[in-house]
């Protein structure tokens, strides 16, 4: 177990609090894989087990098991602490829901005394990491085709006359300002304790039109009835509204830098009004420019010519600003997460605590495609709503024995719990519109409508015994009882155990007076956890995965001869579905040395995933290609390091270093009858990875490149802007002259081999300082943004197959040629080091405080990002972001959702 106490995470300014623990946990992997504000971090703790299941931690706050995108309504300043469970022993008692480890939050409580109110508010400006691979201006590419021809072509020319040089990442990373108001107020007396939290986080993102707003009251109360009986109750509302950026980088990226946003007064000049059967005839200045607006220019007339001339364009898409701003995508999220608990002293050893909770939710889905956002204008505007509305109920009840005798500690717990999850999801389209005047829904104009309800549940046994004896010999065994309700008759129920043992051998006679050894723990754990969370990608299936459903939609058949409605199967019943089961040892050992000058923790462990719900292949005959069953099996293994040193401890001076290191080696160890599968994200783009045992689960794939094919040998190798050829000559690796798929081979995998961090703090009087670099390698991304933006895609650009027209040449070993996407072209090292955080703060002193007639104060500036290091091959925005795919075939990215950094100043009042 880690723990990370809240002293300075409320100054990172971060719209979440997942995202402030990034390094701060060995063992734990935080990608921002998403750029938008608001959006959900990817949270690893020790690796990807589950291939169809979910890999992500469980999340606790105050001891109720939330939702994870609870962590996106909780307010950094009512943060108490964070422990991250992270080996099958610790996580155990949570059972099935602990296999991907368990992240406990502890918000603040109120204690008896004078009631105390806080207030914290910060500012920040946030700016977008670019990238220079992916801006390519007018006058480089004429430079470089001047330097190869020693002319240039009249396209060339004619970019050149248009003056215009759009830097496209300018025009939609456009930055933004975040903003944070936190309001505490706490106190209570012998009888009664309070907590109240008032927070206000306005985040502009750093994404044209991003915005992301939230709203969360947190209330916790704590009342002693009698002496022997507490009861206690917390309710916490949120509500958050996101404008999201609807579109994708790459493909607004991809446009041309002579194209502008909006045409002007010079660029209205080259409008053809005439070709086409005038279908420009109306453009005005003001009004979006099309590539296509400046096709058919007379270069020698210096006017749009009437036929033929200069043409330019390479998409017929919209502006790609439009794409932007003429759509209109939100998000509304209105939540309640509350609970009520009753602890009973039956007497000095014993105690009895129940405890109701729940959460309910609304998601609402709003997005308007207007006329001008796509190339098909009206015909193509689009307004989609959906609504999803979630229910959760959980109830828990807990025996507790804790008696200490001689040297002896004891504790144990029995237990009992129920809980009970609802869904209901509607979703409406609608189109017909001429206009942007009028976004609802017209039911005679409907084009699809759609709604589903699901619920499971979970029933719980659960005991656990901790034994100490003279703080010495520590052991602790565990064991979980679960039944969920989307497992079959046959295996409803999983049982978990797990048992840990430790020697505290700084506490023997031989150590105890050391001067060198102040703490040497040494302990090792066993554990058997569950999941039984699926991600199928139908969410019926998700919930009864062992029955075999129909599609709601409807269908049509042939029954003697007249065509009828009809259903058709989701899949195939399978009664004899179970748990996935993870199975971790973790040996380790903490010390602490020199007055615990230099203390910390090195830990290995090794969690293999087996019983893995899988779709596996079965006959055709059946109606199915495949159907979930539990077989296969993945590794994880590594090891864990945390280093703390107290390099000065003055009065005046204090300078600490945190040193975390974690590697981990996935693998792939039983797939069966789907072992060797090679599967694509994208028909159109069918790049390929691999599932292979004895390789991480995911494995990209394909073949290696040998070199670039000469520009002498390509149609257009300056036309369009920054483009690239779309080929590439590869390797024979089997050496028989022939380039097929015997020549294919693993070009390497997603998942980073080692992540790190150092952070420093220092104190100089009233000063303090911080900072941490965070840095994570070894893991590749396959970047599909370079075939967009680079324009791989363009026929234009293909090497020349034979002399025709002004070619002379033939391009030679044709044989040897394929395209860029199915090599190691586009796989890119994603390692990265970031200077994550940097804070000076400045606290006021006690006679200052008292002067100002409160109790305390500090004012901060802090940064987050302002370094970001990739490596030299990478060309996109983001080395963490990873677009949603499976499991399988994981590591794809399309340039990526940006890095932003943020400088802010802050300012922490207590009165």
């Amino acid at each position: 177990m880690s723990k990370v106490v809240n002293e300075d995470l409320g100054q990172i300014a971060v719209s979440r609090v997942d995202d402030a623990l990034v390094g701060q946990v060995s063992g734990v992997n935080i990608q921002a894989t998403e750029g938008e504000a608001g959006s959900d971090p990817t949270i690893r703790i020790r690796g990807t087990g589950s291939i169809t299941g979910n890999s992500g931690p469980l999340v606790v706050v105050d001891g109720v098991v939330v939702p994870n995108d609870y962590l996106g309504s909780l307010d950094m300043n009512d943060v108490e602490s964070f422990e991250i469970l992270k080996d099958a022993a610790s996580g155990a008692i949570y059972g099935s829901r602990g296999g991907n480890g368990i992240i406990q939050i502890t918000t603040k409580s109120g204690k008896s005394g004078e009631t105390r109110f806080s207030y914290s508010t910060l500012t920040g400006v946030k700016t977008a990491r670019q990238s220079d691979a992916y801006y390519s201006t007018v006058a480089e590419t004429a430079a470089a085709e001047l330097q190869f021809t020693h002319t240039l072509s009249d396209r060339t020319r004619y970019k050149q006359l248009i003056g215009v040089d759009t830097n496209w990442q300018e025009i939609i990373f456009d930055g933004g300002i975040i903003t944070n108001h936190s309001l505490g107020i706490r106190g209570g007396n012998d009888k009664l304790r309070f907590s109240t939290n008032l927070n206000y986080n306005h985040d502009e993102g750093v994404l044209l039109t991003d915005d992301f707003k939230k709203y969360s009251v947190k209330v916790r109360l704590d009342y002693d009835v009698t002496d022997n009986l507490t009861i206690g109750l917390s309710a916490t509302p949120s509500y958050t509204e996101r404008r999201r950026f609807d579109g994708s980088t790459h493909d607004i990226l991809r446009q041309p830098s002579w194209l502008p946003v909006y045409h002007d007064e010079n660029t209205i000049q080259f409008v053809n009004r005439v070709q086409d059967g005038g279908k420009w005839a109306d453009v005005q200045v003001g009004d979006y420019a099309l590539q296509y607006h400046f096709d058919g220019y007379d270069l020698d007339a210096g006017a749009p010519a009437d036929s033929g001339g200069t043409s330019i364009s390479n998409t017929s898409n919209t502006n790609p600003a439009a794409k932007v701003l003429e759509r209109d995508r939100r998000d509304f999220r209105s939540k309640i997460l509350g609970s009520f608990y009753a602890k009973y002293k039956i007497n000095d050893d014993l105690s009895f605590k129940t405890t109701l909770s729940g959460d309910y939710q609304r998601y609402r889905q709003q997005r308007w495609q207007g006329v001008e956002a796509n190339r098909n204008g009206a015909s193509a505007a689009q307004l989609d709503s959906t609504n999803t509305r979630t229910q959760h109920l959980a109830l828990d009840n807990v025996l507790s024995y804790n008696k200490t005798f001689d040297k002896h500690d004891l504790g144990i717990v029995l237990g009992a719990s129920g809980e009970q999850y609802k869904t209901e999801f509607e979703t409406i389209s609608s189109q017909g519109y001429t206009d942007d005047s009028s976004r609802y829904i017209n039911r005679d104009d409907i084009t699809n409508e759609y709604e589903e309800e699901y619920e499971s549940t979970l029933l719980s046994f659960f005991t656990r015994v901790n034994y100490a004896y003279s703080d010495k010999y520590l052991a602790s065994f565990s064991f979980r009882r679960d039944g969920a309700s989307v497992f079959g008759p046959n295996n409803k129920y999983g049982n978990f155990f797990a048992g840990s043992l430790g020697w505290n051998i700084s506490r023997e006679n031989f150590l105890k007076n050391s001067d060198v050894v102040n703490n040497l723990k040494f302990r090792v754990s066993y554990g058997v956890t569950g999941n039984n969370s699926f991600r199928t990608g139908n969410n019926l299936i998700n919930n009864y995965p062992y029955l075999s459903l129909i599609d709601n939609s409807i269908a049509s058949g042939v029954t003697g001869g007249v065509v009828t409605n009809a259903a058709n199967p989701l899949n195939i019943s399978n009664p004899d579905l179970k748990w996935e089961r993870q199975v971790e040892f973790n040996p380790g050992v903490d010390f602490g040395f020199f007055g615990n000058i230099l203390s910390g923790s090195v830990d290995y462990y090794k969690r293999t995933s087996d019983q893995l719900l899988l779709n596996n292949p079965i006959a055709s005959t059946t109606g199915f290609t495949n159907a979930l069953v539990n077989i296969g099996e993945v590794e994880n293994s590594g090891v864990e390091v945390e280093l703390r040193t107290r390099n000065v401890a003055g009065p005046k001076f204090k300078w600490t270093t945190t040193f975390i290191t974690s590697t981990n080696k996935n693998e792939l160890t039983d797939f069966a009858d789907s072992n060797g599968q090679i599967q694509n994200v994208d028909s159109k783009r069918a790049s390929e990875w691999i599932n292979l045992e004895g390789n991480p689960i995911s494995s990209f794939y394909g073949w290696v490149v040998e070199r670039d094919i000469p520009l002498e040998f390509l149609n257009n190798p300056f036309h369009p802007v920054g483009g690239e050829a779309q080929d590439v000559y590869v390797k024979d690796l089997n050496g028989d002259g022939i380039i097929d798929d015997d020549d294919k081979t693993i070009l390497g995998n997603p998942y980073p081999e080692f992540v790190w961090s150092v952070s420093n703090d220092f104190k100089i009087s009233n000063f303090d300082f911080s900072f941490m670099f965070q840095g994570s390698h070894g893991a590749e991304i396959r970047n599909m943004g370079d075939q967009y933006i680079f324009n791989h895609f363009n026929s234009s650009q293909d090497f020349v197959t034979g002399p025709t027209g002004d070619y002379v040449l033939t391009t030679p070993n044709q044989e040897f040629i394929k395209q860029k996407i199915f090599t190691n072209d586009i796989i890119q090292d994603a390692s990265y080091i970031a200077l994550r955080n940097i804070n000076l703060g400045y606290n006021f002193s006690k006679d200052v405080a008292s002067q100002l007639k409160i109790r305390s104060a500090r004012i901060y500036v802090s940064a987050q990002n302002i370094m970001y290091l990739t490596a030299d091959d990478y060309t996109g925005f983001n080395p963490e972001s990873i677009n949603t795919t499976s499991a399988t075939t994981y590591g794809y990215q399309r340039a990526g959702s940006p890095v932003f950094s943020t400088i802010s100043a802050g300012l922490n009042i207590e009165f």
